[in-house]
């Protein structure tokens, strides 16, 4: 099977990391790990394999102390242990020194299928799955650059392929060398028709998913919440932004117009966006119920009025969902209100900038 191993030549690996993005394929990984005799922590979930020996007793701050005496103990138990928390990489730097012999397991999958499967199952909307999970393999992929300890990158969609060899590729980069037994389990553990988290002892037909309903609830609601409250203050900064650019590209375009002409020119441009507005109504932006007749300006100054009770609109529609969602409950409508907002701001505003070259370089 493909995968990658680097700096083997750094010594052996007795405490393994298994780091990767939300939905990529950790937790396949993790209780292969177990079903092979690795500890992966001392009260591990059942299901989906987490443990972690950090210590936050508040938000993300570390405790150092604690986390070390966790560490210490796990190592005077465990010839190897390791464990499996997607979070802990943004730590790393922070506890890498208190690690004895580490090496790190990163496992790949496509950013297309982390993002619909995290929609399928979470409910998270696929461009913020998307650009999440891309954000989180730049992050691994910057400190791979220069971790210094032996790394095992494992493409997700080879150890459904191969589960057999994943056993092997995982026992040579360990150096360990469980029994059959172990190895066969940790081979049926790694099954593709799989519909979601099992135990790592789950028997090869035992296929369904075995997270309750409930849990899955309160996972879905709480990275709703977690989602909203950061992603609604970027939108609201870059709503700002792109606010700022709208009014200058009114400016200039108004400008512009001193000719029947051009004017009529700006209001195709008012007919577009109204038209896209209607369109965006079931988003509880736009508010038109049918698309508009074509709109004609007997003045600039009319025109001007028309852009800009456009553009409140938006703003009020983005100030309103902006304090929703960061308050949010458990559901991402705030956020894609916000979200559709932003999006519509940036169609006035390249709409205004296409009519202003159009007058500019006699194209339209």
């Amino acid at each position: 099977m493909k995968h990658v191993v680097l700096n083997r030549e750094f010594g052996i690996v007795r405490t393994v990391a298994v780091f990767g993005p939300g939905r990529g394929g950790t937790s396949v990984i993790a209780g292969c790990l177990r079903a092979l005799g690795v500890c992966m922590g001392t009260a591990p979930h059942p299901y989906k394999h987490e443990w972690s020996p950090i210590v936050r007793p508040v938000g993300d701050k570390i405790d150092l102390a604690q986390t070390y005496h966790i560490i210490q103990q796990m190592n005077a138990s465990h010839p190897w242990w390791g464990w499996k928390f997607p979070s802990d990489v943004f730590q790393l730097d922070t506890i890498t020194p208190l690690l004895r012999n580490p090496g790190f397991i990163v496992v790949t999958r496509d950013l297309t299928e982390v993002a619909l499967s995290a929609q399928a199952r979470q409910d998270i909307p696929f461009e913020l799955s998307m650009r999440d999970t891309a954000v989180v393999c730049r992050y691994i992929a910057d400190r791979m650059q220069f971790w210094p300890w032996p790394i095992l990158v494992l493409p997700f969609a080879e150890a459904l392929r191969e589960p057999g060899t994943l056993v092997e590729v995982l026992c040579a980069f360990l150096q360990i060398d469980p029994g059959d037994k172990e190895r066969k389990q940790a081979a049926d553990f790694v099954q593709p028709l799989t519909r979601g988290y099992r135990p790592f002892d789950a028997k090869p037909d035992q296929l369904h998913d075995f997270s309750p309903p409930q849990d899955n609830l309160s996972d879905s609601q709480k990275l709703a919440v977690d989602f909203s409250a950061r992603y609604s203050q970027m939108y609201s900064h870059q709503f700002e932004a792109v606010l700022a650019d709208t009014k200058a590209s009114t400016d200039l375009l108004a400008a512009r117009i001193r000719s029947p002409h051009e004017l009529a020119i700006a209001s195709q441009i008012m007919t577009e966006l109204q038209n896209l507005f209607c369109e965006c109504a079931a988003d509880g932006i736009g508010g038109l119920a049918k698309p508009p007749a074509d709109i004609t300006f007997g003045s600039t100054r009319a025109w001007r009025a028309a852009v800009d009770q456009l553009v409140k609109e938006l703003s009020n529609t983005a100030q309103k969902a902006g304090k929703e969602a960061l308050h949010s409950s458990g559901d991402y409508d705030a956020l894609i209100r916000l979200y559709r907002a932003l999006q519509l701001l940036i169609r006035v505003r390249v709409a205004l900038e296409t009519g202003l070259r159009g007058i500019e370089f006699k194209t339209i």
